[in-house]
């Protein structure tokens, strides 16, 4: 579900004001943002030059597609073999990357930034799910040497859900596979999915459901 600023009424206007907002709503298949074999083998992720936009410019709490910042990033990444970046703000703490929050585990901790960084929902689910392993979840600022320092980094999305990862930049973390917490949490995660945790099923063979209808 996206809200644009829409189009406008006054040919050529810059006033938003003469503008009228479009709410578009779409539906397309399953994807993962970091596919299936990557999320297997753990992603590669390269920490970009380019630096998170500043907050005072743009909340990124809230969704939002303003992903300059995160393109140019995605173009270093893949310019030099990695599979996708992640993005540090103008201070140097860790901020996301394009379409994913970040974490880093240490010993029993799990952190995740608190700052620079959408608060997503599969983001919330892992902070929810981390005292079930007996894990310490924590919302804190995360500095580029304590990402480097971490035993385990793994992503999150609603599009591909706890997404471990097995490198970033030349460092390389365990045995270059998926750590055994990323791996937990993400089969805690999708079992919880399966058993119906924060879920509402469709029904699509209901003849009164209301998409049968619109239909």
């Amino acid at each position: 579900m996206v809200t644009t600023r829409g189009t406008s009424r006054v040919y050529g206007s810059r006033n938003p004001a003469d503008f009228d907002n479009t709410f578009i709503a779409y539906a397309i298949p399953w994807i993962d943002v970091i596919k299936p074999d990557v999320q297997e083998r753990g992603a590669h992720l390269l920490v970009a030059t380019v630096p998170r936009i500043s907050a005072r410019s743009l909340d990124p709490t809230l969704k939002n597609y303003m992903w300059r910042d995160f393109t140019r990033g995605v173009f270093e990444a893949h310019d030099q073999g990695y599979d996708t970046a992640v993005l540090l703000d103008h201070d140097g703490f860790l901020t996301e990357g394009a379409g994913f929050n970040v974490f880093i585990v240490k010993g029993d901790t799990v952190l995740t930034p608190d700052r620079g960084a959408l608060q997503g929902i599969t983001r919330l689910s892992v902070l929810d799910l981390c005292p079930e392993l007996g894990l310490e979840p924590r919302i804190a600022p995360i500095t580029f040497d304590e990402l480097m320092d971490a035993d385990e980094v793994f992503t999150t999305t609603t599009a591909g859900g706890v997404m471990p990862c097995a490198r970033v930049n030349d460092r390389i973390y365990g045995n270059d596979r998926p750590g055994p917490i990323s791996v937990k949490l993400k089969e805690l995660y999708w079992q919880k999915h399966k058993d119906g945790w924060h879920m509402t099923p469709v029904n699509y063979d209901d003849p009164d459901h209301p998409f049968r209808k619109a239909a």
